[in-house]
C-alpha cells in the first residue's frame, strides 16, 4: 500500500509541474493574464472644431429680427411689456405679462397679437388700431422683463462679487447677444478654462468652438450669436482635469490574504499596498514578486524582493506605486504542490481507503449515488475521512 501512495504522490508532482509549465507565463515570471488589468492606452479622439459661420441658425429660436438695420427683440410668452401712451394729462403706462395665448389687451383694444413680433411691430400696429379711438396716438412698447428666451452657460465661468448675476447659470437673452460678449458681461472665464474647445449644444448637436481664437484674432463674423435654448459649456484645461483624479488604483494579486483592487486618495507605497491586502501568505515566493506597470501594449515588469523588504526591513525597496500598477506575488513550489495535493484527496481516498470513499461519496455520505443500504460500523463512524494532514502523517 505504501508503494501505491508513493506512486500517486509522484503522479501529483508530475501533474502539478506539467500544468504549471502549460500556463502562459512571460519571460519575466508574470502571468500574461494579469496584463489585462493594465490600463489600455487612451485613444484620443481629435476634436473637430466648427467655424462660427458653420454653426446653423434656427428661425424658431432666434432672439431678434433686423428692422432697418437695427436688431429688434422678438417678444415671447412670459415677457413683461411696458406700453406707454401720451395723453393730454400726461403719459399713461401699463405693464402687461404676455400670456400663453400670445395676445394682450390695451386701452380700447383686445386680442393684440404680440408673440413672434418685434417691439417695433407691436408699437406700429397698436398705434394704427388706436387711431379709431384716439387722434394721432403716440405709443411706445418696450420689454421690461425678459423671460421667454434663455441660454445656459456652464463650466469655468468666474463669479464676480457685485454683479447682479455671474458665474454658471441660466441667462435671459435680450436681443442680439454674442457668446463672447455675454461671457465677458457675466464675469468672464476662470484661469482653469479651456477656451479652445468650448461646447455649444444647439438643435440637439454639439459644436466645438475655439473661443480662444475669437479672443486673440477677433474679426467680423468670428463670434457666435446666441439663440434660445443654447447650452454652452466651458471645460477645464486637461491639467486641471487630471488633478481631480487623485485616486490611485492598485491591484495586489497572488499569494496575499485579500487579493484585489486597492483605491486610495494619496500616494501609496509597496508596504502599504501589501499591508492593505492583508500581508503575504506563507506559501508566497516573496523574493520573486513583480510590479507590472504601463499600458497593455508595452508593459514594464519590475522585480521586487519582498523578502528583503519585509523580513530584512530594506526600505530602499519600499517604492512608491503608480496609478494602475499590478503587484503580483507568485506562490512557492510547496504552495503549488499543496494546492494540487488537496485537489487529489478524493482520488487518494479511493485508492487507499475504499471504505471511506464509499461512505463519503455514496448513500449516506456527501454524494448522490444510490448504492443501497449503508453498512453499519463503517469508517465514518470513527471519523470524517482522510485529509492531507492525516494522510501525510501516516
Amino acid at each position: 500500500m505504501r508503494k501505491v501512495v508513493i506512486a500517486v504522490l509522484w503522479i501529483i508532482v508530475f501533474i502539478g509541474c506539467s500544468s504549471t509549465s502549460k500556463k502562459t507565463i512571460d519571460t519575466k515570471g508574470v502571468p500574461t493574464t494579469l496584463l489585462g488589468l493594465l490600463p489600455k492606452p487612451a485613444e484620443e479622439k481629435p476634436i473637430e472644431e466648427t467655424p462660427p459661420e458653420k454653426v446653423p441658425s434656427f428661425e424658431q429660436n432666434r432672439v431678434y429680427k433686423d428692422t432697418n438695420g437695427f436688431p429688434d427683440y422678438i417678444i415671447g410668452v412670459g415677457d413683461l411689456l411696458t406700453i406707454s401712451m401720451l395723453r393730454a394729462g400726461g403719459q399713461e403706462s401699463v405693464d402687461i405679462r404676455v400670456p400663453p395665448s400670445g395676445k394682450i389687451s390695451f386701452s380700447f383694444l383686445d386680442n393684440i397679437q404680440v408673440v413672434g413680433r418685434t417691439t417695433g411691430e407691436v408699437t406700429e400696429e397698436t398705434a394704427k388700431l388706436l387711431e379709431a379711438f384716439v387722434k394721432r396716438p403716440r405709443i411706445t412698447v418696450v420689454v421690461k422683463e425678459y423671460y421667454s428666451k434663455k441660454a445656459f452657460l456652464l463650466g469655468e465661468i468666474a463669479r464676480i462679487e457685485g454683479l447682479p448675476q455671474s458665474g454658471p447659470g441660466v441667462y435671459p437673452l435680450k436681443g442680439k447677444t454674442t457668446l463672447l460678449n455675454t461671457l465677458i458681461s457675466i464675469g468672464g472665464h476662470t484661469p482653469k478654462a479651456d477656451l479652445s474647445r468650448v461646447e455649444l449644444t444647439r438643435g440637439g448637436k454639439i459644436y466645438y468652438i475655439n473661443l480662444y481664437k475669437m479672443l486673440t484674432q477677433g474679426g467680423e463674423g468670428m463670434d457666435i450669436i446666441l439663440e434660445n435654448g443654447d447650452r454652452v459649456i466651458i471645460p477645464e484645461l486637461p491639467t486641471f482635469r487630471e488633478e481631480k483624479l487623485v485616486t490611485n488604483r492598485v491591484y495586489v494579486l497572488g499569494e496575499v490574504s485579500t487579493p484585489g483592487l486597492i483605491e486610495v486618495k494619496t500616494d501609496i507605497t509597496m508596504l502599504e499596498a501589501i499591508s492593505k491586502a492583508g500581508g503575504v501568505k506563507l506559501t508566497a515566493a516573496k523574493s520573486k514578486a513583480r510590479i507590472v506597470r504601463g499600458d497593455i501594449r508595452n508593459p514594464e515588469i519590475i522585480p521586487i524582493d519582498l523578502k528583503r523588504l519585509i523580513d530584512k526591513s530594506d526600505l530602499s525597496l519600499n517604492v512608491k506605486l503608480q496609478n494602475g500598477d499590478v503587484i503580483y506575488v507568485p506562490t512557492t513550489f510547496l504552495g503549488k504542490f499543496s494546492n494540487s495535493f488537496n485537489q487529489m484527496i478524493p482520488i487518494l481516498n479511493a485508492f487507499t481507503y475504499p471504505a471511506i470513499y464509499r461512505d463519503l461519496y455514496t448513500t449516506g455520505g456527501i454524494g448522490v449515488l444510490d448504492t443501497g443500504a449503508r453498512p453499519t460500523g463503517g469508517a465514518t463512524e470513527r471519523g470524517t475521512g482522510v485529509t492531507s494532514e492525516t494522510l501525510l502523517s501516516r
